[in-house]
């Protein structure tokens, strides 16, 4: 076998054999030089200050919803409506209504700046306090912790979104 037209002629090998053994020897190659490199770890942009700004308020506009809901009687939240509760003279049911109403529109502020699973954390969250004042609060105690899950749901996905390390032990 002194060229390679002679080992393709020969009997001695198949025709196949060299462009095979061609194709192993390359992926061997690809796969020893990925080997020695780190995989790459993702890129995350450093949340706009903006963004972090509504993460706050969003966040605050909860925890005031969060303290009404529970103030205020359920009974007065079964019978008043939103434009009603902005002008109610009950103080805690105006500050309901308002969180109610700033929480709609940071939502709709979060959709447009901030990651699909933020946007979907807020949107869940917002629903959960949004329902928990039509049907109004009977176990404070079960509101809490399914209002505190939620909130930690959020701060979690707003982390994950920026690569930063989650604060719940999830």
């Amino acid at each position: 076998m002194d060229s390679l037209l002679d080992a393709l002629t020969d009997q001695g090998a198949p025709w196949w054999a060299v462009p095979i053994a061609m194709i192993v020897g390359v992926l061997l190659g690809v796969f020893a030089v990925r080997r020695g490199r780190p995989a790459p770890t993702p890129v995350t942009a450093p949340a706009d200050p903006q963004v972090r700004a509504i993460y706050v308020r969003f966040l605050a506009a909860t925890d005031t919803a969060h303290n009404s809901i529970v103030d205020v009687d359920g009974d007065v939240l079964a019978e008043a409506d939103l434009e009603q509760a902005l002008e109610s003279d009950d103080p805690k049911l105006r500050a309901l209504a308002r969180s109610i109403v700033d929480l709609d529109a940071m939502v709709n502020e979060l959709r447009l700046l901030a990651p699909a699973p933020v946007v979907d954390s807020a949107v869940d969250f917002f629903r959960f306090v949004t329902d928990s004042t039509i049907d109004g609060v009977h176990d404070c105690d079960d509101f809490r912790v399914r209002y505190n899950a939620h909130k930690s749901a959020f701060v979690d996905a707003v982390r994950d979104a920026h690569g930063e390390r989650r604060l719940s032990s999830r």
